[in-house]
């Protein structure tokens, strides 16, 4: 099961990894309820070249000169006027600045996936104690799968954070990404990074770890503070929707947002599900003992 849902997140990465992704503008885009798309795949989306640029939606490369529209506005260059950048501009700059934004994409994928381990975990947490899955997965299963894939997503929140170090846009620092409420760089300002869901997101890193390794130290811990500890997973869970509703660039797609919204409110339901389970059984040990 472990292996099945490892490369299930492989396979998802990729998936992920290969989208249509579109550039974070640094003016508000109104996409209204339509579907977000990058018919040319240069960077840009369909409506932020009919809104802002005024580039041709279906042609990645406007001016003809070589470089498509996407890598020209990262670089501060006019993707309308043929002569910008100029050929010696293209030659002395580093062609890591003019090439598709990997480290973006890569943010976004880890984010994506991260959070999707992050949800399979808290689901199989619930599922130890939960009437109606404890007949469907057995208790000790749930309790390995739970453990092993909380591990793996801290990798890859981990990973979404350090990624951000080689998105040149943005201009993060180790600090950025690891202290809450650092100053932001001017761009990451400009296209609406906000600090206190930034904050969020890196709080939540951390919240991660101290879940996990306070888990593999069960045993040298007393039970009531490690069940102390563990109730930070709801803060966790919370922080982590506030961070990817508040700053996913992902979640502007209404099919993508409507999808993580209903998944985290089922996971609501049965998260109250134990709560009322745990009260009701609470009341019958009282009354069977009175």
């Amino acid at each position: 099961m472990k292996k099945q849902i490892f490369i299930l997140a492989i396979i998802l990465f990729f998936f992920i990894f290969n989208f249509n992704f579109s550039k974070a503008e640094e003016k508000k885009v109104d996409y209204g309820n339509d579907v977000i798309t990058d018919s040319d795949l240069d960077g840009l989306t369909d409506e932020g070249e009919k809104q802002i640029y005024t580039t041709e939606p279906k042609n990645p490369d406007t001016d003809k000169d070589g470089i498509i529209d996407g890598a020209e506005v990262m670089t501060g260059n006019d993707p309308l006027d043929s002569a910008s950048p100029s050929i010696a501009e293209v030659y002395s700059a580093n062609l890591a600045e003019i090439e598709v934004p990997w480290g973006w994409y890569l943010t976004r994928a880890s984010a994506l996936i991260g959070f999707f381990l992050l949800y399979l975990s808290i689901f199989f947490g619930i599922a130890i104690r939960n009437p109606l899955l404890r007949k469907i997965i057995s208790p000790i299963y749930s309790l390995d799968i739970h453990g092993w894939i909380s591990v793996q997503a801290l990798l890859f929140a981990l990973l979404h954070g350090v990624s951000l170090l080689f998105d040149k846009f943005l201009a993060f620092n180790l600090a950025n990404i690891f202290v809450p409420f650092f100053p932001l760089s001017e761009s990451a300002t400009k296209v609406g990074v906000e600090p206190i869901y930034l904050a969020m997101g890196i709080i939540s890193l951390y919240l991660m770890l101290i879940l996990i390794v306070s888990s593999y130290l069960r045993k040298f811990i007393n039970f009531r503070v490690w069940r102390l500890i563990h109730f930070f997973n709801l803060v966790l869970w919370i922080f982590v929707i506030l961070h990817a509703l508040q700053l996913g660039t992902d979640m502007k797609n209404l099919i993508v947002r409507n999808i993580f919204i209903y998944a985290n409110a089922f996971l609501m339901l049965l998260f109250v599900v134990n709560i009322i389970s745990r009260i009701f059984n609470s009341i019958k040990q009282r009354i069977n003992t009175a």
